[in-house]
């Protein structure tokens, strides 16, 4: 990733028509927007065809976006990004498509029996929680944002992003635990925390 002069300057020659600026850009960010809307997909394909988009909405709209540092750049990519990964469910819900590489390549080939169980129960965690929950998640363990670039992009206050993390970690440790104990075998929530940290 750029740092905040590099990132201003590629942002002004951007603005200015510069399309070798554009691709410093995408070649900057864009694996890291592919495994956020992976993540958030979980679907390889539509990831891909999503970061595309996301990059042809950064390179029309760059022109009215005012640089204030780091932050202010990643709230206004990842707010794209969630406005685009949106399009694509709704556009998912309205003409389902199978996709080849989910059916038939879940994981890494060298990932253990217990790592591909362990991902997919992840992934299916993950889609059960709320979607303002799944967001923080995403922005902060997969994206790799900070709380004041994950409230930046949410449009809240950092400590309302660290209530909606943690409220999330606790869902997604009970989850996984009704999973592998089963719902009648239930870690209190408390004991729960207590045993992850």
């Amino acid at each position: 990733m750029l740092g905040d002069k590099e990132l201003a300057a590629c942002i002004a020659a951007i603005q200015a028509g510069d399309s070798q600026a554009m691709e410093e850009l995408y070649l900057s960010y864009a694996e890291a927007i592919r495994r956020y809307c992976y993540v958030r997909l979980a679907d390889a394909e539509a990831a891909q065809d999503c970061v595309q988009e996301i990059f042809v909405n950064v390179w029309r709209s760059i022109k009215r976006f005012e640089y204030r540092g780091l932050a202010s750049f990643a709230a206004w990519l990842y707010a794209i990004s969630n406005n685009m990964v949106i399009n694509f469910v709704r556009q998912r819900q309205h003409h389902p498509q199978l996709s080849l590489s989910d059916q038939w390549q879940l994981t890494d080939p060298r990932d253990t029996a217990g790592t591909v169980a362990d991902n997919l129960a992840v992934r299916q965690a993950l889609h059960r929680l709320t979607p303002e929950q799944q967001l923080v998640v995403t922005l902060r363990f997969f994206a790799g944002l900070s709380n004041e670039e994950a409230a930046m992009t949410m449009k809240r206050s950092v400590g309302a992003v660290k209530v909606l993390q943690h409220r999330a970690l606790n869902r997604l440790h009970q989850l996984l635990a009704d999973e592998r104990l089963g719902p009648r075998q239930r870690v209190p929530a408390k004991a729960a925390v207590l045993a992850h940290a």
